[in-house]
C-alpha cells in the first residue's frame, strides 16, 4: 500500500531510515530510471492506455470497450455467410461464429481463417459455387447507430507483419446510413505484404471518398505508424467537421481535407453515417494471399470511441 495513501490524516508519512535513504542515492536513482526507461522501450513493462481518457472538447457519445464474453449485439451487426465485398473482387465468406469472431479478455477478434474444407457462402456464390477457401469477419453498426460529425477511434492490432501478410487487409471505416449522402471515409485501411522491404508494412490508408463512381477524384494518403500496424496497438482517428476532415495515429495529425481542397465535402457527407470494421481477404487492393501468408491472422481491437463536440 502507498504510504501517502495509509498515512493517518493530518499526520505526514514516517521517514525513510539512514539505509533507505543511502540505498535511494541520486546517482541510484538516476541508474533505476534509465533502466526502467529501456524496460519500458523494450516493451517488458507494459505501459496501460486508460479507457476512459478525457479528450478536451469531446464528450463520448458512442463506445465499445469488449468488456463481455460475446459480441454486444445491440451495437454491433456481425454479417454472416455473406459475400460482401463482391465488387472489390475479395475471396473470404464473411462469418458470425466464434471462430471468426471473438470477445475475451477485454478484445474484439476478427479472425482471418484458410479452411481446409470450402465453406459454401449462401445459395447465390456465382463465383464460388461450391465453396470458399478462406472465412473472415465484418461487423457494422448499421441500422443500430449513425452520426453526422464526430471523432471516431479505434484502437487495434493489425495482422500485417512484413512480408508475411500479402492478400490481409484490414479497414475501420464510415458508409452513410440510409442513403443519406454519397460518401466514403476510411479512417484506416491498410494491405499486406509480400517483401518484408515494402514501404506498406509501414502505414496505413487514410481516405476519402465522393463516391464510388470516380465523380471526383479521392482525397488520400499513406500515413506512417511507428514500428508498424503488426508491431503492437496503435489509435487510428479521424475528426469530421463542418467542411473539414482530420485524420490521426497515435494523437498525432496525419491528414487533412477541408472543403478547399474537395469542395464536395459537405455534399458528399450531408447525413449520418456508421461504422463498420472488418478483415478482408484478397480483392482487387491487396491481391490474393500467397503460400508465405500467415494464416489464421487476427486483428485484434482494443477499443472503438465516438465523440461529439461539447
Amino acid at each position: 500500500m502507498d504510504d501517502l495513501k495509509s498515512a493517518r490524516p493530518g499526520n505526514p508519512p514516517a521517514a525513510p531510515d539512514p539505509a533507505t535513504r543511502a540505498f535511494w542515492s541520486p546517482g541510484r536513482r538516476w541508474l533505476v530510471a534509465g533502466v526502467l526507461a529501456v524496460l519500458v522501450a523494450a516493451g517488458v513493462i507494459a505501459v496501460a492506455v486508460s479507457r476512459k481518457e478525457a479528450r478536451p472538447g469531446w464528450q463520448l457519445a458512442w463506445s465499445d470497450d469488449f468488456d463481455g464474453t460475446a459480441l454486444d449485439r445491440s451495437k454491433w451487426t456481425a454479417e454472416d455467410h455473406s459475400t460482401f465485398g463482391e465488387g472489390n473482387k475479395e475471396l473470404a465468406c464473411l462469418m458470425s461464429r466464434s471462430a471468426n469472431v471473438q470477445v475475451a479478455d477485454g478484445m474484439l477478434t476478427l479472425r482471418a481463417i484458410r479452411e481446409s474444407t470450402p465453406v459454401v457462402c449462401g445459395d447465390a456464390d456465382s463465383r464460388f459455387p461450391n465453396g470458399r477457401s478462406y472465412t473472415s469477419a465484418m461487423l457494422s453498426t448499421e441500422g443500430k447507430a449513425a452520426w453526422h460529425q464526430g471523432r471516431f477511434e479505434v484502437r487495434a492490432k493489425l495482422p500485417l507483419a512484413a512480408g508475411t501478410s500479402k492478400g490481409l487487409w484490414p479497414a475501420f471505416w464510415m458508409r452513410p446510413a440510409n442513403g443519406s449522402g454519397d460518401g466514403e471515409l476510411d479512417i484506416m485501411e491498410a494491405i499486406g505484404t509480400s517483401d518484408p522491404a515494402d514501404p506498406e508494412a509501414g502505414t496505413v490508408h487514410q481516405t476519402l471518398w465522393y463516391d464510388g463512381k470516380g465523380t471526383y477524384p479521392k482525397q488520400s494518403t499513406l500515413a506512417p505508424v511507428a514500428g508498424g500496424p503488426a508491431s503492437g496497438f496503435h489509435t487510428y482517428a479521424a475528426e469530421w467537421g463542418p467542411g473539414s476532415m482530420r485524420w490521426y495515429v497515435d494523437g498525432k495529425l496525419t491528414f487533412e481535407r477541408n472543403s478547399e481542397a474537395a469542395p464536395w465535402i459537405d455534399e458528399a457527407f450531408a447525413g449520418e453515417f456508421y461504422l463498420r470494421l472488418n478483415l478482408a481477404v484478397g480483392g482487387t487492393f491487396p491481391g490474393s494471399p500467397n503460400a508465405d501468408t500467415a494464416l489464421p491472422a487476427d486483428m485484434v481491437v482494443d477499443w472503438v470511441k465516438v465523440y461529439q463536440w461539447r
